[in-house]
């Protein structure tokens, strides 16, 4: 039994736009056992750099490779850049004293790409009470409103 090796690649990167979510990079994996096996099937796992469990990776049955995905949508502003550590190992255990540990390991980036949003207020919704009939002119409510896009030079009219 071999144990499955990332391609000679082991740094990967991958980009998406903040908000969105899918599958941003598949890995591949070089295993010589029999792909109908146990021990030519591969299991990916996430074990590292993803504190917020905004992704997930599976195996494509039908090549082997990793797909990573974004399960929970990214935010520009808060962070733009993710670096993830995958592990890959048999569904099998290997046979004991074969001289090599049972994974492999590569690192993923994943660089977030910023979108436009609008602003938002803030209380949404605002409720305002005023009396019926108060003269033309008179102040009624002062309105706040932000654009989350902190690194972008907005302008809200």
């Amino acid at each position: 039994m071999i144990k499955p090796n990332l391609t000679t690649c082991v740094l990967f990167e991958a980009y998406v736009y903040e908000g969105s979510t899918g599958v941003v990079v598949n890995l591949t994996v070089d295993d010589r056992d029999d792909p109908d096996t146990g021990a030519g099937r591969a299991i990916y796992s996430i074990v590292n750099g993803d504190p917020t469990l905004s992704f997930e990776i599976q195996t494509n049955p039908d090549n082997n490779e990793g797909m990573l995905s974004v399960i929970k949508p990214l935010d520009y502003e808060a962070e733009r850049f993710h670096t993830l550590l995958i592990k890959v190992e048999n569904e099998d255990p290997l046979v004991p004293d074969v001289g090599y540990g049972p994974s492999s390991t590569a690192t993923v980036h994943v660089t977030v790409l910023d979108i436009n949003e609008g602003p938002v207020f803030f209380p949404d919704p605002l409720t305002v009470n005023k009396m019926e009939n108060i003269p033309l002119g008179s102040f009624v409510a002062s309105l706040n409103a932000t654009d989350p896009d902190i690194l972008q030079t907005q302008s809200i009219r």
